[in-house]
């Protein structure tokens, strides 16, 4: 909707408009927070379906079951989130938005916010990997799994934080590349479990 500027949708008649460049029309999508649970629940999605199937040969069927459908459990509630939200609300009649930010007008912004939400989805799905072989009692097979998310997921958030730190830098003037906001601690934190599961064996 936000590509082809459809303004009966009050999300897009918000942060859209017809004088942003496509992919400005693109990074709008994750100006508020409607947008970013719905991408963070496509994250999720894709996973889980990239992991259907047993994600090494010693995971046993009852643990692949419980892994997914915790996982399935946390995309519900960000949908019931996002719903509560209401992302697709007709736009009020003589309704203006204020069109999209200038901070969020860089490429950063097209590039920064889907990494860090794609790195939070590795993070849950290794709570889910933990909690079904917790619940199972099953342990065969966890190491392969745990390193199976966590390399990618440590490279992902990796680059989503060195990402957002320069465009806080460069952009947004938050007083020096680390400045310890709760932005960028708040993803932080994920990355320093997966530095720690990392090196755990």
């Amino acid at each position: 909707r936000f590509i082809v500027n459809d303004e009966t949708i009050q999300y897009v008649a918000a942060f859209g408009g017809d004088a942003l460049p496509l992919r400005y029309r693109f990074a709008a999508t994750w100006a508020a927070r409607e947008g970013p649970l719905l991408m963070w629940i496509l994250w999720l999605t894709l996973l889980s379906w990239i992991w259907r199937k047993p994600m090494s040969e010693f995971e046993e069927e009852s643990s692949r079951e419980l892994r997914l459908r915790v996982v399935h459990g946390f995309s519900l509630i960000l949908l019931l989130i996002s719903i509560s939200l209401d992302p697709f609300r007709q736009t009020p009649e003589f309704f203006i938005g204020a069109g999209l930010n200038e901070l969020l007008q860089t490429d950063l912004m097209v590039i920064h916010p889907p990494l860090i939400f794609l790195g939070y989805s590795f993070c849950i799905h290794l709570c889910a990997i933990s909690l079904s072989k917790i619940f199972t009692g099953s342990k065969s097979g966890i190491q392969e799994q745990i390193l199976a998310v966590t390399r990618p997921g440590l490279l992902i958030m990796t680059l989503g934080i060195g990402l957002g730190g320069l465009w806080a830098y460069l952009i947004l003037d938050w007083g020096g590349y680390w400045a310890w906001d709760p932005v960028e601690t708040g993803s932080f934190l994920p990355w320093l479990a997966l530095v720690g599961l990392s090196h755990l064996r």
